[in-house]
């Protein structure tokens, strides 16, 4: 995951306006899971182990499928999935960018 508090192409992670935008790298070893998790953790000032569980919400291993790079090296071009967990709206772009905003 590469997530910054302040704004550097986009990415960062805001918890004042509840919002954080970080991108998923895929040639790292961190699963597209621990992403999610790893920036509502951040973002919420809370532990991983209080939030919901993301498998309550989706399938982890079908959302790493549906958007790891193809044959283990083409990113995806296009495509995206919206879901909730805990308090938070999370947005999977197929290019790797996560969005997480607070649900109103």
């Amino acid at each position: 995951m590469t997530a910054t508090r302040t704004n550097h192409g986009g990415a960062g992670i805001d918890p004042e306006m509840e919002t954080a935008v970080v991108a998923h790298d895929w040639e790292n070893d961190t699963s597209l899971s621990t992403t999610i998790v790893s920036t509502i953790a951040d973002l919420s000032g809370r532990d991983p182990a209080e939030l919901d569980r993301l498998y309550d919400r989706i399938d982890p291993d079908s959302l790493e499928t549906i958007f790891e790079p193809a044959n283990g090296s083409t990113h995806r071009n296009g495509g995206r999935v919206s879901f909730r967990l805990d308090a938070y709206s999370i947005t999977v772009h197929a290019s790797g960018t996560v969005v997480v905003t607070k649900a109103g």
